[in-house]
């Protein structure tokens, strides 16, 4: 991993090697060759992976007003279409699901028969009562690639594949929190969304840290942080539930386990809307 010592120009350097996130390796994306006087010729937009998002409707999420009586709001599901189409995808669609037996069911109908080329889910990759993506993929065929990871928050985060190598739709499991669902998007969705458009994976680059980070005893961590001329500031507010932290950061710091000290290198993942974009 290439170590730079100004985190400027670090993002700088890894976002120069393509100014649309949907763009392909080669040729140069979104420029306008030289032509004769009179014409111009323009790189549109390449069409991204097709995706369709499976959000929660819980008997405890409410999808408006605030929360109250044990009940709290869904701070993730109306993001996560924008998140995804900076990522260079197509969002085809968003449908909201029940955790009860009949969202269940329409879960395994979603998964199958979708025109998706990858179908996104949130919530339910654990094990409880309620979560009900590893039953559903058993039910519809599906091979497990990647069944939880040792990274927290988003340890729950899984990647499947449904039907033969030429014609598979891939479900990427999502966990619920809204921190850990970030962590997956950055680390399996983009990766694979990469992958299906062709396209090249982010240049790796590290960033020394601003202060000791702690760290967690055998997992790694995946912490919000802002980018200053020199180093990676860890930000507050980085439990798995919160968006708060990660609202105001420009990336996520890989924290190794047992943590980093202060001037470590660690590596930086940048966040979808830190390039130009939104947070919302």
């Amino acid at each position: 991993t290439p170590v730079r010592t100004s985190a400027r120009a670090a993002r700088s350097a890894a976002r120069a090697t393509c100014c649309c996130p949907w763009a392909p390796s080669s040729p140069p994306p979104c420029s306008a060759s030289p032509r004769p006087p009179g014409t111009t010729k323009l790189v549109t937009r390449a069409p991204g992976p097709r995706v369709e998002i499976l959000g929660p409707s819980g008997t405890k999420l409410l999808t408006e007003g605030c929360p109250h009586d044990g009940l709290i709001r869904d701070a993730l599901s109306p993001m996560l279409g924008p998140w995804i189409t900076r990522l260079g995808a197509d969002v085809i669609g968003t449908r909201r699901l029940g955790d009860d037996p009949a969202g269940a069911e329409a879960l395994l109908e979603a998964v199958t028969s979708s025109t998706a080329d990858v179908v996104v889910t949130t919530g339910g990759t654990a094990s409880g009562p309620v979560d009900h993506v590893h039953p559903v993929l058993e039910r519809a065929g599906a091979e497990l690639l990647v069944d939880g990871v040792a990274v927290r928050p988003g340890h729950p985060m899984l990647l499947a594949r449904i039907g033969d190598r030429e014609a598979a739709r891939h479900v990427v499991g999502l966990p619920g929190n809204p921190l850990a669902a970030v962590s997956g998007l950055l680390t399996l969705a983009e990766p694979l969304l990469r992958a299906l458009a062709g396209r090249r994976q982010r240049p790796r680059y590290t960033v020394p840290v601003e202060g000791d980070v702690p760290g967690h005893p055998y997992d790694t961590r995946l912490v919000p942080v802002l980018l200053t001329d020199e180093h990676a500031v860890p930000l507050r507010y980085n439990g798995p539930a919160m968006l708060r932290g990660v609202a105001g950061a420009d990336a996520l710091a890989v924290v190794p386990p047992h943590g980093a000290r202060s001037g470590q290198e660690l590596e930086i993942l940048d966040l979808p809307w830190a390039s130009g974009g939104c947070f919302t």
